[in-house]
């Protein structure tokens, strides 16, 4: 569970298909908030909020029981030819990817380091 102020418009759409994160999305902004963290771990721009569109990976491992950090990962695209994958524990872009093809499709694996997309053309 999760509680943080909101000061929203009323018009959010709200996603709760990722188990470990509610992504909301409001006039073209996408906020993300990890369960059981009492803020928003991430924000990114996106128009794309169908879920076929966003992957979002936390991924908690043996390495982390050992000190290690989590991996949180989200892949989104910015516009229907760009995808951005950003790292929300370090609040940073990892790549940015642009394609010569609208793209309607994308995933991360599990571990969040692998990036699977699909074009429109093939």
């Amino acid at each position: 569970m999760s509680e943080l102020p909101w000061r929203g418009s009323g018009n959010e759409k709200f996603d709760f298909s990722n188990p470990n994160i509610c992504m909301v999305f409001n006039a073209g902004e996408l906020s993300i908030i990890e369960y059981g963290i009492n803020e928003v771990i991430g924000t990114c721009r996106t128009e794309n909020v169908h879920p076929n569109m966003i992957s979002a990976r936390l991924n908690y491992s043996e390495q982390e029981l050992r000190g290690g950090k989590p991996t949180k990962v989200i892949a989104y695209l910015m516009d229907v030819m760009t995808i951005c994958i950003n790292d929300l524990s370090k609040n940073m872009i990892q790549a940015t990817i642009p394609h010569d093809a609208k793209i309607d499709y994308l995933e991360l694996n599990p571990g969040g380091n692998k990036l699977l997309f699909r074009d429109k053309r093939k």
